[in-house]
């Protein structure tokens, strides 16, 4: 990874503050850039900026892996001063401390509409940004998929496969609509460049996030049907997943498709390459989640449980020597936990790639564990006290076993850590590892306890929803990491 000894945190934009119920990519976003700037933090990790579903709100859950999500464009910044006084005022109600989904979305998208009617896309501007063919692509998806209200497999025939003459039909029946998506991805685009070049300006790299697998109904999907692992009707007769294990017994069904890899390989795996450096256009540095599922894949019957899934080998011993001379592997990290294999360590030493520690998980429950103590940690690792999907440090101290406690502590004493904060002492932990990066989620340097866990992997609801209502909240905090990043020598400089 292209990176010094550093640090970072994990900070989702849909947790800061603004005037419009969901964090976005406004006035809060280049505060927060500086604060950590200030902080001598050096990675701002953010997930998926992905169109999330409207049932879970997950941002692992997109129409697109291309396309960003409408609902983070900061409405204060618009071009062309497209946006009334009056239009802001439906948004006072929200609350500020967490997202109410379902009503900013409903009033977005009620604003959304009204603005799309002032949009012509036959301005220069937007003709320039439809030349992407990828980006129309994915923009007639959505189009068409909001105008037929259902998945892309029960559209009509003439929908059927993307085309010139089908873009130019979606413009002639659905004017409004296109042009809806046109104006929202056209700002997306320009807010999220100017916000990361402005973060670069204050030497501040930016981690973005990549499922490996993508939602049935996305323009993924529907415009690379022959890659997916789909019947005569275009169904999935199998979905993805995670197996049984110590942390979720039943196992976890995602529902995204899975992948016919030999005609990707026929295809020297160009898919990929594409979606790797579109998203590596977007960041500086770019995390693949369930790395894993490159080298072996829980495949579980459509509409079955997890405990029903079978194994199925990935194409990893094809696909990292066919996409290494067109994808800039050093930009790259994998997120590698589960499922431990010969072959991932193989290739994430063969071309350099960290992998990933989290320190809750990798504190021992009995004595005849094979763990290493984490100062013993390797240099080419991202160390993280936890992750989007885990517990606060708060939490988990407050519900670890007696047990994990204890060689925990030792851990400490072994270091000499010894702060007034327990959270702390596990953040420090964490830092003084050997690994080039290490991480943890701006809720820790708040120290907050559940009420502040971000996502509860296999649940479908109440997650994705917390935010900061205040970034003053965040300087104490801040305070202390400037000084931990000092005593460890991850202090990010302009210089």
């Amino acid at each position: 990874m292209e990176i010094k000894r550093s640090s970072g945190l994990i900070f989702h934009p849909t947790s800061l503050p603004s005037n419009f119920g969901i964090g976005d990519l406004g006035e809060s976003s280049y505060e927060f850039i500086d604060l950590l700037s200030n902080s001598g933090t050096k990675v701002w990790q953010v997930l998926p900026l992905g169109i999330t579903d409207n049932v879970e709100y997950s941002p692992y859950s997109s129409k697109s892996s291309l396309l960003g999500n409408p609902y983070i464009v900061s409405l204060e910044n618009l071009e062309n001063d497209i946006l009334q006084m009056e239009d802001i005022e439906v948004f006072k109600e929200l609350p500020r401390n967490y997202v109410d989904y379902a009503n900013v979305y409903k009033l977005k998208n009620n604003l959304f509409e009204k603005l799309a009617k002032k949009v012509n896309i036959n301005e220069k501007s937007y003709e320039n940004f439809l030349e992407n063919e990828d980006m129309r692509k994915h923009i007639t998806f959505i189009t068409i998929s909001e105008a037929q209200k259902e998945d892309w497999n029960y559209w009509e025939k003439e929908y059927g496969d993307y085309s010139d003459n089908l873009f130019e039909l979606v413009v002639e029946k659905y004017p409004e609509i296109i042009s809806k998506h046109v104006f929202l991805q056209y700002e997306f685009n320009n807010q999220w460049q100017s916000l990361k070049k402005y973060a670069n300006k204050k030497n501040i790299s930016v981690l973005g996030d990549i499922p490996i697998y993508v939602n049935h109904n996305s323009a993924d999907v529907w415009l690379n049907k022959s890659l997916f692992d789909l019947d005569e009707n275009n169904k999935m007769g199998f979905v993805s997943g995670a197996v049984p294990d110590d942390f979720t017994e039943e196992g976890q069904v995602w529902n995204t498709a899975l992948y016919d890899w030999d005609q990707h390989l026929k295809e020297n795996y160009e898919y990929w390459v594409s979606k790797l450096n579109a998203n590596l256009d977007k960041y500086d540095l770019l995390r693949i989640d369930h790395f894993i599922g490159f080298f072996k894949f829980w495949a579980i019957p459509n509409g079955d449980t997890a405990l029903n899934g079978h194994w199925r080998l990935g194409p990893w011993d094809t696909f990292f020597k066919s996409i290494n001379s067109e994808v800039d592997f050093s930009k790259l990290l994998a997120e590698d936990l589960g499922v431990e294999l010969e072959e991932t360590d193989r290739i994430l030493n063969d071309y350099n790639i960290p992998g990933m520690k989290v320190l809750q998980q990798r504190i021992p429950h009995n004595d005849g564990h094979n763990e290493e103590h984490p100062k013993d940690w390797k240099e080419n690792v991202v160390a993280y006290t936890g992750t989007h999907d885990s517990p606060t440090v708060k939490q988990w101290l407050s519900e670890s076993e007696e047990q994990q406690i204890k060689f925990y502590n030792s851990y400490l004493k072994n270091l000499n850590i010894s702060n007034e904060s327990d959270v702390w002492n596990f953040i420090e932990l964490t830092w003084r590892t050997p690994s080039i990066l290490a991480m943890t989620n701006v809720q820790d340097i708040l120290e907050l306890g559940i009420e502040a866990r971000f996502n509860l992997p296999g649940t479908q609801k109440d997650n994705w929803k917390w935010r900061v209502d205040n970034l003053d909240t965040l300087q104490e905090g801040l305070n202390k990491l400037k000084k931990l990043n000092e005593d460890t020598s991850r202090l990010n400089t302009l210089t």
